[in-house]
C-alpha cells in the first residue's frame, strides 16, 4: 500500500528537509501484511499544488499557510470539497491560536507549529495515515452492508 503526499511550502529547504525525513518512512500497523509506504510530492505554491492534485490524488497534503499568492487556509474550503477524503495538515513559521483555530475551522486535520523535528512530523503523518486507513476500512464495510441488504431486499421482493 502506498499513500501519496504532497508537500506545499514555497521554501525548498523545507520540502527538502520534509522529504529526507519521510522518504524511507514506512508506517506499519499490526493488522497490516506490510508497512504502508509514502509516495511524496512537491509544490512550491498553491496554485502548483492544485495543478498536481488535478493529476493525482493525494492522501496527505503538508500545507503550509504563507504562500506566495494564494495562503494555504484561504485553499482549504476548496481542497475539503473537491478532495474531502485528503488529510491536511497545515504547517507554518507564524504559529499562532488564531491561525490554529482558523486552520481547524476550515478543516485541517492536524497543525504543525514550525520548526518540528523529523519524529514530530512523523508522528503527524502517522496518525492520518492511521485514520485514512480506518475510513477506508469503513467505507468498505458500509458497501458491503449496502450490498447485502440489496441482496436480502431482492430474496423478499422475489
Amino acid at each position: 500500500m502506498i499513500y501519496n503526499i504532497l508537500i506545499v511550502d514555497d521554501e525548498e529547504g523545507i520540502r527538502m528537509a520534509i522529504k529526507r525525513a519521510l522518504e524511507k518512512h514506512r508506517i506499519d500497523f499490526p493488522f497490516l501484511d506490510e508497512p504502508i509506504k509514502l509516495s511524496l510530492y512537491e509544490a512550491e505554491s498553491a496554485e502548483r499544488a492544485l495543478e498536481i492534485l488535478s493529476d493525482t490524488h493525494m492522501d496527505i497534503i503538508l500545507l503550509d499557510n504563507k504562500l506566495p499568492g494564494m495562503q494555504g487556509i484561504d485553499i482549504m474550503p476548496y481542497l475539503n470539497e473537491h478532495y474531502p477524503d485528503t488529510k491536511i495538515l497545515i504547517i507554518t513559521s507564524f504559529a499562532s491560536l488564531d491561525i490554529a483555530l482558523e486552520a481547524t475551522k476550515h478543516g485541517a486535520f492536524d497543525f504543525i507549529p514550525k520548526p518540528f523535528t523529523p519524529q514530530e512530523l512523523k508522528n503527524a503523518i502517522e496518525i492520518a495515515s492511521k485514520q485514512i486507513y480506518l475510513n477506508s476500512i469503513i467505507k468498505d464495510r458500509i458497501k458491503e452492508a449496502r450490498k447485502n441488504t440489496l441482496q436480502i431486499s431482492f430474496y423478499f421482493v422475489a
